[in-house]
């Protein structure tokens, strides 16, 4: 079985899934061997102290990635993970959507509880099927024009005031608003899949 080595411990790697939760990790090159896993298929990194994703070109045949609960500000290092499906970045300091350009098989992308602004950096996305940008500072709906297979959509805890820019989502079906600063809830008749949307003021 294959293994690798953390703060001199030995973890090992099970049905090519790699679990690193809770290991005070501080930068991923404290993870020994990592680079020989050219097999594996998913590794969760949560709840660490991970400020810098650092190139991630060895593990080209990666589907899911779980980054949440660390300190990362920006999101970089990914270019290679071109087979990746699932991204969960939750719970960091992420202040800049950006380096997810060459990513266009991920279907699922969460960047809640971070501090991001502005959505941008996802057009290249189009197989993107769930987006949680909830609790966030976004003002403005906007830059989600090329998600045309988006299916879920959370953009609560936002203090955005208008709905608008999601025109082109026609295979949304589910949509959450709540605690943002919209101040009814919006008509999006014009979505022609939409079964559910979520909404609680302030």
């Amino acid at each position: 079985m294959d293994y690798v080595k953390v703060h001199n411990k030995r973890i090992a790697i099970d049905k090519n899934i790699l679990y690193l939760e809770s290991f005070n990790i501080k930068k991923i090159s404290e993870i020994k061997r990592l680079k020989r896993l050219s097999n594996l298929r998913e590794l969760y990194l949560e709840k660490n102290k991970i400020a810098e994703i650092e190139r991630f070109d060895h593990l080209v045949n990666l589907k899911k990635l779980h980054l949440e609960a660390n300190n990362i500000i920006e999101i970089k290092g990914l270019d290679f993970l071109v087979n990746i499906i699932e991204l969960e970045l939750r719970g960091n300091q992420i202040v800049t959507i950006k380096g997810l350009y060459k990513l266009n098989n991920l279907k699922r992308l969460d960047l809640s509880m971070n501090r991001i602004s502005k959505i941008e950096g996802l057009e290249n996305l189009t197989n993107l099927e769930f987006l949680d940008l909830s609790h966030n500072q976004i003002i403005e709906i906007d830059g989600l024009e090329g998600l045309e297979n988006l299916k879920i959509l959370d953009l609560s805890n936002n203090p955005i005031s208008e709905v608008k820019g999601l025109k082109n989502l026609n295979n949304l079906s589910q949509l959450t608003l709540n605690e943002t600063k919209i101040p009814q809830k919006p008509n999006l008749d014009y979505l022609p899949k939409l079964e559910n949307v979520y909404y609680r003021p302030l």
